[in-house]
């Protein structure tokens, strides 16, 4: 079977790309697998690294933009719709499967046309404009949460959940250690100024004798939130970026971060209870939706943004001392975790395909 994954620009996209990859091949090494993005994203590192080869196209985005930037955008998609079509020609794929980002919707949108079969991903709570048009030319539709219906067509969509690495699925839990308490924060492959600014002044008050903290801050903070646990004697690993998230997240009892699909879906496979600061300019505020849902079922803390401050942190943190709710918020997170979605999205591709 072969397969075009297309999307990418942001981790959130791209590891349950890389996901799914893992879990075609894991099925058949025979099988083939072409990642489609564009130069400029996430895409390029995180897939090249893996060993998969990628094609790149002209994409750019149009929600939120000014008139220079959308037209520019829609001249774009019109280009790169043209040049998924030549990708899709050489490379003769059985499915085409869009992932998110501007760019897969000229590369899904082409395979529409060439009358191939397609599907595509849907992260977040609230979908993206780009799914929302691709919606009405794919087959399937695989959904991380319940209630899409409001904005999918019912006969196609597939609760699957998210994707998760297999190397994130198989970390394991920390060993137990009842004089130390690890707290894992990032704010997304970029880091998060709030997170930055404000967390570590939170942490510093939490009361807990021997602390540490795993801080993925990326580039531009890093010296400022170093220097601020080191002020403190804080014992902590401050990284700008975290490449061994599976190690990060088996040494860890507590994650700090935002509420992007990605994390959510892998705080809730690990049962790991957390605290979310949603992302407040996130595309229709999709991160406070998704945070909301674990909020709701008792598997994690939310405090918006603008409301993170150092004291509201600090207060929220008392839970540290709970052991109780800890574990609480462990078995209700894990609850909600769907840790065999890449599975059963790839079953539903290989529905797709016509492969046995």
């Amino acid at each position: 079977m072969k397969v075009i994954i297309a999307g990418g620009g942001t981790g959130g996209h791209v590891f349950p790309a890389i996901s799914i990859a893992e879990e075609i091949l894991k099925r058949d090494p025979e099988n083939e697998v072409l990642f489609v993005g564009t130069k400029s994203g996430l895409e390029n590192k995180l897939v090249a690294q893996r060993g998969y080869e990628i094609k790149h196209i002209n994409s750019g985005g149009i929600v939120g933009k000014g008139l220079f930037k959308r037209v520019s955008g829609v001249f774009s998609a019109a280009v790169g719709t043209i040049e998924s079509a030549s990708v899709i020609r050489s490379f003769k794929p059985d499915v085409v499967l869009g992932v998110g980002g501007y760019v897969s919707g000229p590369v899904v949108l082409s395979a529409s046309i060439l009358r191939l079969p397609t599907a595509i991903c849907e992260q977040n709570s609230i979908p993206g404009v780009t799914n929302r048009i691709l919606s009405k030319f794919v087959s399937s539709i695989f959904t991380t949460f319940e209630g899409c219906d409001k904005f999918f067509s019912t006969d196609k969509i597939i609760v699957t959940g998210n994707p998760i690495r297999k190397d994130i699925l198989g970390s394991k839990s920390k060993p137990a250690q009842l004089d130390s308490f690890t707290c894992l924060v990032f704010g997304g492959s970029q880091g998060a100024k709030r997170l930055n600014s404000s967390v570590p002044e939170a942490l510093s008050r939490s009361g807990i004798k021997d602390l540490r903290v795993i801080h993925q801050t990326g580039a531009n903070d890093l010296k400022n939130v170093q220097d601020f646990y080191n002020k403190h004697n804080i014992s902590a690993d401050v990284l700008t970026f975290i490449d061994d998230m599976a190690g990060a997240y088996a040494r860890s009892d507590f994650v700090i971060g935002r509420a992007g699909a990605g994390t959510v879906a892998e705080i809730t496979a690990l049962g790991k209870p957390s605290l979310l600061i949603p992302f407040p300019y996130a595309t229709h505020n999709h991160q406070l939706e998704n945070a909301k849902t674990l909020e709701t079922s008792g598997a994690a803390l939310l405090i918006e943004d603008e409301d993170a401050t150092p004291e509201n942190l600090a207060q929220a943190l008392e839970v540290f001392q709970d052991e109780g709710k800890l574990k609480e918020m462990s078995l209700r997170a894990r609850a909600l975790g769907k840790p065999g979605a890449a599975a059963q999205i790839v079953d539903e591709i290989y529905k797709l395909s016509g492969v046995n």
